[in-house]
């Protein structure tokens, strides 16, 4: 009954959001509050690059894992079961969504993912029908409302994560390995054909843009009621409230690749960064090599 009660207020304040986002212009970022009877859906989205920095170091926000899992609101556990980012029979997240707390071993996690990113994978190691599992997966929130694909992104996940486990070097985390596959399968092929089809743009600029940025956004927890320093109208709710950066708006509004692989700074920013920065700094070197060739 007191969800019942609620939901006018929930919508009502949606459409005060939309109403000083979108029509007033107010610089603020726009929440969804809808309590809804099965999944209560309370999100804030973010794609100013300052308010996601300023939000970012926030005490009163988190990576999500720094809740219990069970503690998540159910649409973000329905969500990111079918990412990437979260396995939720074996209840295991990706580095960049675990807390800031040291007892997750974080350096030790990215030092790793880091030096095998370095080394390199054997092509024979990772077949054709891996990779093509391992693309799918929800690219988008909407997609997770087109009936059937969000089931079929939990069956990818378990089947890259069983992969992993039974491939996986002694040292790096197999959640790590499943991220890093399925992110690999998905991006590469794509940011290969973009930087082939122009030859003549910097990697910087190329992959800050909005529609070339490998994740369009990354998910933050309220831990505390907070109005994130006046951002909210009114208080975000503790394990409730999901705030999603926009980061590949953020991106092409500063050109800044610390958003196109993380919130906006050096500090925790993803370890695939350096990887995909020199493979295409050197593919793009090579092509134009080619090209002069070509003309000679």
């Amino acid at each position: 009954m007191g969800v019942i009660i609620s939901l006018p207020v929930g919508i009502t304040r949606t459409l005060v959001s939309v109403v000083q986002k979108f029509i007033l212009g107010q610089n603020k970022p726009l929440r969804i509050d809808l309590p809804l009877p099965f999944i209560p859906i309370d999100v804030v989205l973010v794609s100013d690059a300052t308010q996601i920095v300023s939000i970012n170091t926030n005490a009163d926000v988190d990576r999500l894992h720094a809740q219990p899992t069970e503690k998540l609101p159910r649409f973000a556990r329905w969500y990111f079961s079918a990412t990437q980012f979260h396995i939720a029979s074996k209840d295991k997240w990706f580095l960049a969504l675990e807390p800031e707390s040291e007892s997750v071993q974080y350096q030790q996690r990215l030092q790793a993912l880091k030096d095998r990113l370095s080394e390199g994978v054997e092509h024979t190691s990772i077949t054709p029908e891996v990779v093509k599992n391992a693309r799918n997966v929800l690219k988008r929130n909407v997609s997770a409302l087109v009936p059937g694909h969000q089931k079929e992104g939990v069956s990818a996940q378990e089947a890259a994560y069983s992969f992993c486990e039974r491939n996986v070097e002694s040292g790096l985390n197999v959640m790590d390995a499943t991220h890093t596959l399925r992110t690999t399968a998905l991006t590469m092929s794509v940011a290969i054909m973009k930087l082939k089809e122009n030859p003549d743009v910097s990697v910087e600029h190329l992959f800050t843009r909005k529609a070339n940025c490998p994740s369009p956004m990354v998910p933050r927890v309220v831990m505390r009621e907070t109005t994130l320093n006046g951002l909210l109208s009114y208080p975000g709710r503790p394990s409730s409230t999901i705030v999603l950066f926009f980061i590949n708006s953020a991106a092409e509004q500063t050109s800044s690749l610390f958003f196109t692989f993380g919130s906006g700074g050096e500090y925790r920013s993803c370890a695939f960064k350096e990887f995909f920065y020199d493979f295409m700094t050197a593919l793009k070197a090579e092509l134009k090599g080619r090209r002069s060739e070509v003309k000679a």
